[in-house]
């Protein structure tokens, strides 16, 4: 039966409530999901850092100094549209004489003086557009800033997340040393009993040389890596105490890495920085070629003048000088009306970069997309990597306590229990490095579908554009 009148008035209705309220609780949800799930969550201390490298970062500082130049710039752009005035002040002392009649010897002195406005009235819409592009410059400047703090945020926590693998890893090569110069003890007093040949005993002491030059060139690294990274946040610098032990282990949410990138194919890319960017680009090199097209077309100005100045007339053998106030008001035009075809190379050059920018808003899209899904395909197999790496640190946990067990019976020797401490420590340095390379890899995913957190902050927040 067809619905009609009031009837079908009310079933619509109540149709798009119940959209409009799914729509709000899927957003709500995918907004929500977010959070907890970035490695700074994870890591608390991690938050502190990037809010410093925010303020201190040379990257960030430098995105600043460019959004101050085009706020600049935009003022500089909006001066031809304003009036301006000028005028000129000066003490004269003026002396005119016929230069056949030297009696006829006149004289004009004191304050002459000038003042004038002028307005430019109709330009073809040149001068507003010229603003527009001006501002649009200023959004590219402020959005770039926001993708500088984005990019930054991403390479902050990877090279966190580095730190702590590298010094996982570390506390892995001491144990093998402390296991090695164990082992080499015990060498050295079957050589003093006889039972070891010194050629052994060297050779073992040989390899202890060269694991040990390996730790101290990894620590080395490790130092030299928290360096970097203190110069790259903006801290004065970063004990190897204050780096974490341990990376908590993450959950992956497969529906969530799905949602993110659906939305983004959805749109086109078009919630993303890169995209917005490159479009304002096009928009800018459209207001640039609507500039050149009326290069030759004639100006119209306004423009009211008040002066004092010094006037001579010369009757017969008689002159005269004095002063005179003189007000002026007047509507003008300015007309260009060839140049040498600069203006039709310029109209020219201007359609081709806004062919370039098109293309290259095309091309962003693309790999945006395409990147996106790449990093969601690699997100999954760093997740079945993590419960590998999982399972074999539990494995790892395991032999260790039957291998205790075997000692305490007596059919172990209490070395092994040192290598299976030593297998723990690698399973460990394994597990870590895969989470970090999850994580690492889930911030970019995350940051370039639009949805990282830190693009929210106050502290890089701007203006939208105004539509």
């Amino acid at each position: 039966m067809a619905l009609t009148g009031p009837l079908f008035q009310r079933v619509a209705s109540c149709a798009v409530l119940v959209l409009a309220l799914l729509f709000a609780t899927g957003a709500a949800a995918q907004t929500g999901d977010i959070t907890g799930t970035m490695p700074e969550d994870y890591l608390p201390e991690l938050k502190a850092i990037l809010e410093t490298s925010f303020l201190r970062s040379p990257q960030v500082v430098a995105a600043e100094f460019e959004r101050a130049v085009s706020e600049a710039k935009l003022d500089i752009a909006n001066a031809s549209r304003l009036p301006n005035v000028n005028g000129n002040l000066s003490y004269a002392v003026n002396q005119t004489a016929i230069s056949s009649n030297a009696s006829s010897q006149t004289r004009d002195n004191g304050f002459f003086y000038s003042l004038g406005v002028t307005q430019a009235l109709f330009h073809w819409r040149a001068l507003k557009n010229q603003t527009d592009a001006a501002r649009i410059n200023l959004l590219v400047a402020q959005k770039s800033y926001d993708l500088a703090a984005r990019e930054l945020g991403t390479i902050v926590r990877k090279a966190y997340l580095s730190l702590i693998v590298e010094k996982a890893r570390l506390r892995q090569v001491d144990d093998i040393i402390r296991v090695m110069r164990d082992d080499l003890a015990v060498v050295a007093e079957k050589r003093d009993r006889g039972t070891v040949s010194p050629a052994v005993y060297e050779g073992d002491k040989l390899r202890l040389r060269e694991v040990q030059l390996d730790v101290d060139r990894a620590s080395a690294e490790f130092d030299a890596n928290r360096l970097r990274f203190a110069r790259l946040v903006g801290m004065d610098a970063l004990s190897g105490a204050s780096v974490p032990d341990q990376i908590p282990k993450p959950a992956f949410s497969p529906g969530l890495a799905t949602a993110l990138s659906a939305a983004l194919l959805r749109n086109g890319a078009k919630s993303t920085l890169e995209w917005e960017i490159y479009d304002l680009r096009v928009r800018e090199a459209n207001l640039r070629h609507q500039i050149e097209r009326v290069r030759l077309y004639p100006k119209f100005f306004a423009s009211a003048g008040f002066s004092l100045e010094n006037s001579t007339n010369v009757n017969g053998n008689a002159v005269n000088q004095q002063g005179i106030q003189r007000r002026t008001v007047s509507v003008y035009a300015q007309w260009n009306i060839f140049d040498g075809f600069a203006t039709r190379g310029a109209v020219r050059e201007a359609l081709a970069n806004k062919r370039v920018q098109e293309r290259r808003l095309v091309i962003e899209a693309e790999g945006v997309l395409q990147n996106v899904q790449i990093l969601e395909r690699s997100l999954r197999l760093d997740a079945e990597q993590l419960d590998l790496s999982e399972i074999r640190h539990s494995l790892a946990l395991e032999s260790k306590r039957r291998t205790a067990e075997e000692v305490g019976l007596g059919n172990q020797a209490k070395g092994d229990i040192d290598r299976a401490e030593n297998g723990v420590r690698q399973a460990d340095a394994k597990s870590q490095e895969s989470r970090a390379a999850f994580l690492g890899r889930w911030s970019e995913f995350v940051a370039l579908a639009g949805a990282d957190p830190v693009l929210k902050s106050t502290f890089i927040r701007h203006v939208r554009e105004q539509k």
